[in-house]
């Protein structure tokens, strides 16, 4: 059995690729909760084991090329998965469900007559609240990027533990007992920490 194959590098939809070169790279379906890993391990279609080592923050797309470090091609495609298609020939009411899911800060996927996202139950509810219907089935989902911080773009992620750090003692200030004297005007800015800023 040959040794398994990492790979590191991604090719954003293999751009400055010939297509002749592209056309010789290897399929490799993958659903979006793993398009969204930066370290994961699959079986490619020629038997081999490829583990994945890629750049943070980054939501592999349809037609990316992951380059391995004995030179092959890996070409990415999404693969059916279960999901909620939300159609309508009702622009307005699409946008307005559009709204509504992108201030719950979920991954969607904006289609021409189509929204589609992954199953929940609550959000199907808002769905039908909204006066529109929603079906479950297995489909490529190809959420757009940016939002969450997918897309070849650097997410939160990186920095959750300062932002958490900071949360915390910003909230274990405002727990304090305070005692309110005349003049008191809660303005306690000055005296705060900013170094965690960014």
């Amino acid at each position: 059995m040959s040794e398994p194959i990492r790979v590191e590098k991604i090719i954003p939809k293999g751009q400055g690729l010939a297509k002749a070169v592209i056309a010789r790279a290897l399929e490799l379906k993958l659903p979006f909760e793993v398009r969204n890993k930066s370290r994961f391990s699959e079986i490619l279609s020629d038997g081999r084991e490829a583990h994945f080592f890629l750049p943070r923050g980054n939501v592999l797309a349809s037609d990316d090329i992951l380059i391995a470090d004995d030179g092959s091609m890996i070409r990415i495609s999404a693969a059916d998965q279960e999901v909620i298609t939300i159609a309508s020939t009702d622009a307005h009411q699409l946008m307005r469900a559009a709204y509504h899911l992108g201030n719950r800060h979920i991954p969607v996927q904006v289609g021409l007559g189509f929204l589609r996202i992954e199953p929940d139950s609550v959000l199907e509810g808002m769905i039908h609240q909204l006066g529109l219907e929603s079906k479950h089935e297995f489909a490529p989902f190809e959420p757009e990027t940016g939002a969450y911080g997918g897309g070849h773009r650097h997410s939160h992620a990186e920095t959750f533990d300062s932002d958490y750090a900071l949360a915390q003692k910003v909230y274990a200030e405002h727990e304090k007992p305070h005692v309110h004297g005349p003049g008191c005007s809660h303005h306690h800015h000055g005296d705060h920490d900013h170094s965690n800023e960014h």
